[in-house]
């Protein structure tokens, strides 16, 4: 194994969950309530019924169920269904700073894997956090994006590691783990280029299977590509031309984890237009229902790479291009005051005067703004109108992002979120047990038996 290859399966077999302070564990069952609601809230959707018909019954015991329908499936496949309903929405948690990612995609494969193997909900916390942490740290070492390879890349090899602890693999075999996941699987980011798919939405699901997968092949003795990162056509050398640094893994509870640090949203739309709709929102209850003749949204560089610059994200075809449309997301909390599932759901987004107002908007990046990111994001909108301009402008800090939706707030969107799908008594049955899965008295089966409709 060379350097990088030890030092991951050095961390994926050393790191104990003794190593995770209250607080670490507190976010990661933030983040797996904040999950599943978003998940089950998608389980009626096109995308979901795809999914759910192409995962077979199986019978016997190495199985997981989908989440929803509680169909016992294969474990990589409960990976990609379950990963694919959690990701639809577009309401998952994000990670931004090099790269980007949404490192919760990965909890579908992890509580398959857990469910199959009957383990416990501290084990469980224990791989999400460890996932998180190898994710988002190649998020803040490695541009993959930026040089056209997408989110599933590192999140593949974080959730085959992940998977491997939750199995008892050894060393070798957490190695051949991490072949087997990467280079078969290096996607483009094609995925989410131009006009977006449905694959927009399962491009992460599919990496949580195939990471699954990989980890399933390990434990049964198969061995993996070798020089993985450094061979001559291994991962440096096919996806970005030279080696990468990766910033160093938390190590125990006085560390600052990754799962700590995820902007958990508020919005059904991508990261970078989450501040966006907050700015809207106020700037709509200021210009109380006068007529906009004209618009201009201030934003910094990266944000316009990603939500603007794209011609097809100004007259969106799919609910995949408009959820990542800045334009879509300001237009749509201006003139209805926020943006929910509904708003996709129903292609609000073609409505003519959704449309004719992106059509009276212009967006300018601002050196300032582009400068103080990612630590500090800004955004401003003005809009004209016959009475005169009227103006807001937000920002977020890093403490702001990592602070996050309150408990209360993450309580009320799983409610919100599938009020009309799952009964109130249930809901909080879900709730109270996602409080409780890592004080030794909760299994993930346990957990897995109320996520039904």
């Amino acid at each position: 194994m060379n350097a990088l290859e030890q030092r991951l399966v050095d961390y994926t077999l050393g790191l104990r969950f003794q190593d995770l302070s209250e607080a670490t564990r507190h976010q990661a069952r933030r983040r797996i309530l904040d999950t599943l609601g978003g998940a089950l809230a998608a389980y009626t959707s096109p995308l979901s019924r795809i999914a759910r018909r192409v995962a077979l019954p199986v019978a016997g015991d190495r199985y997981a169920r989908i989440w929803g329908s509680q169909v016992r499936t294969a474990p990589d496949m409960a990976a990609f269904v379950n990963g694919s309903m959690l990701r639809y929405l577009d309401i998952n948690d994000t990670y931004r700073t090099v790269d980007g990612s949404h490192p919760s995609d990965n909890l579908g494969g992890l509580v398959a894997v857990a469910e199959m193997l009957d383990l416990s909900g501290r084990d469980l916390v224990l791989a999400l956090a460890l996932s998180y942490e190898i994710q988002c740290r190649f998020v803040d070492s490695v541009p993959f994006n930026d040089n056209g390879w997408d989110q599933p890349v590192p999140g593949v090899l974080a959730c085959a590691l992940a998977a491997g602890r939750l199995m008892g693999l050894d060393g070798a075999a957490l190695r051949d783990a991490m072949g087997l996941a990467l280079i078969p699987n290096l996607s483009t980011y094609q995925t989410r280029a131009g006009e977006l798919s449905m694959w927009k939405g399962s491009a992460a699901a599919n990496g949580a299977r195939q990471g699954v997968f990989a980890a399933m092949l390990a434990s049964e003795g198969m061995t993996g590509p070798y020089e993985i990162f450094d061979g001559v056509f291994g991962v440096w050398k096919q996806t970005l031309g030279k080696s990468f640094e990766i910033r160093a893994f938390a190590q125990g509870p006085g560390d600052t984890f990754a799962i700590a640090e995820s902007n958990i949203k508020k919005y059904p739309v991508r990261d970078s237009c989450q501040l966006a709709v907050d700015t809207a929102r106020e700037l709509h209850d200021k210009l109380a229902g006068r007529a906009i003749t004209s618009l201009r949204i201030e934003t910094y560089r990266s944000a316009y790479k990603g939500a603007v610059e794209d011609p097809e994200l100004w007259a969106p075809r799919t609910r995949e291009t408009a959820d990542h449309s800045m334009l879509v997301s300001v237009a749509v909390a201006l003139l209805d005051g926020t943006v929910t599932p509904a708003t996709f759901d129903s292609a609000r987004f073609k409505d003519a005067d959704i449309l004719g107002l992106i059509q009276r908007t212009k967006v300018d990046v601002v050196d300032d703004f582009t400068r103080a990111a990612p630590s500090v994001r800004n955004c401003r909108i003005t809009a004209q109108t016959s009475d005169g301009s009227f103006q807001s402008h937000h920002f977020w800090t890093k403490e702001d992002i990592a602070r996050g939706l309150s408990d209360e707030e993450i309580d009320a969107k799983f409610h919100q979120l599938n009020r009309d799908l799952i009964p109130s008594a249930q809901r909080s049955r879900i709730i109270d047990t996602v409080r409780r899965c890592d004080d030794g008295s909760v299994s993930v089966r346990d957990l897995v038996d109320l996520l039904y409709i």
